[in-house]
Formats: C-alpha cells, sequence, structure tokens
C-alpha cells in the first residue's frame, strides 16, 4: 500500500509540473496576472523542489532489503553510465541559458509566455548538434545509475519518474515544433533525441 502510494505521489508530482509548464497554462497566467508572470520560472523551480523533499523523505522511510545492484563487473557499467549521464548535464549546460531556465533573466525582461525559456531561434550548437535534449538523456541515466543497488521504493521512484521523463520529452517536442515549425522538424529527422549517436553531427565544444 505504501509504495502504491509512492508511486502516486510521484505520478502527481510529475503532472503538476507537467500542467504549471504546459502552454495553455502559461498562457493563461501571462494574460490574467501580466505583473507577476516574470516571476512564473522562478516560482516554477521553487516550487518544483519543495514539492520533491517530502517525496523523497518517504521514499528514505521505505528502504527496505535490495531487489537489484549493480553488482561484480556491472559496477564499472554503473560507473561509466553515470559519467555519461553527468557528461550530458555539463554539456547542456554549456549551450543552455542557465539564467533564464532559472528564472532569473525573466526578471529584468518583459513578460511574455509566463517568462518561457524558449529562444526565438533554435539552437543547434554544442551537444545539440549530437542529441536534442541532453539534460532529458542524462536524467534517464541518473535515474537509474544514482544508486547502486535498488529496493522496492528506489525501483518505483525510478520506474514512475522514467516515465514522466520520457512523457515531459514528447511534451517538449510538441512545445519546440510550435516554436519553431518546420525548423524543429528537420532538425528531429536529423538528430536523435536523448543519446548521442557515435560521430553525429559535431562534437560539443
Amino acid at each position: 500500500m505504501k509504495l502504491a502510494l509512492l508511486a502516486l505521489g510521484w505520478a502527481c508530482w510529475g503532472a503538476l509540473h507537467s500542467l504549471l509548464i504546459s502552454p495553455g497554462w502559461m498562457r493563461l497566467v501571462s494574460a490574467r496576472l501580466p505583473r507577476l508572470c516574470p516571476w512564473y520560472r522562478l516560482a516554477y523551480n521553487g516550487l518544483a523542489v519543495l514539492t520533491l523533499l517530502p517525496l523523497l523523505l518517504f521514499k528514505n522511510s521505505l528502504a527496505g532489503e535490495p531487489l537489484l545492484a549493480w553488482n561484480g563487473p556491472l559496477a564499472v557499467v554503473r560507473f561509466g553510465l553515470l559519467g555519461a549521464a553527468l557528461w550530458l548535464f555539463w554539456a547542456g549546460a554549456r549551450v543552455y541559458d542557465l539564467k533564464v531556465v532559472g528564472g532569473l533573466a525573466q526578471l529584468r525582461s518583459a513578460c511574455s509566455f509566463a517568462g518561457s525559456p524558449y529562444a526565438e531561434e533554435l539552437r543547434t550548437a554544442g551537444i545539440l548538434a549530437r542529441v536534442r535534449h541532453p539534460w532529458y538523456g542524462g536524467a534517464l541515466l541518473l535515474l537509474w545509475t544514482r544508486t547502486g543497488a535498488f529496493d522496492a521504493a528506489e525501483l518505483v521512484t525510478s520506474l514512475v519518474l522514467t516515465g514522466y521523463v520520457l512523457i515531459g520529452a514528447r511534451l517538449e517536442e510538441r512545445k519546440l515544433v510550435h516554436v519553431h515549425g518546420q525548423a524543429y522538424l528537420d532538425y528531429q529527422r536529423s538528430t536523435p533525441m536523448f543519446f548521442p549517436w557515435p560521430r553525429s553531427g559535431r562534437a560539443a565544444r
């Protein structure tokens, strides 16, 4: 029963944050609360963190015997994948505007689309020449390599959040197609979604 509540909690967490970042909701905020909407992205990020903490505490309270573990030679594989995850996060941070993603840049500009982080021009430099969503790819790897052993609570968490990342990435794709049109459709066809193909595109610099 407690594991079902944990799964429901993670699902509700993902659904809430997907709703709050959806185009329709953000347009509503921009139209109804123009003076407050420059703060929207910052508040959204803060809410994500605050609502995450109780779920992490609940998960940790359900700690039990490991069901799966990265044992023996698999430990080497784990650290390799963990390194790949960290590289994807680092490479993404080099090309994304972190002030916009964090919500700080919006405080100094006029409100538009509730402080949307989407650039006016499609960015394909650095790691984005090799993969469309490096942070989503890094998150998928991190969900399964963040610990050396998985008990039931850890498995439930990883499974539900993997689904959230996959669904969130698809929703993000729809937004980007709406913003960038044919340019993004062409980008989709030439560039993988989560993980770079070997020797594809330009290396991240």
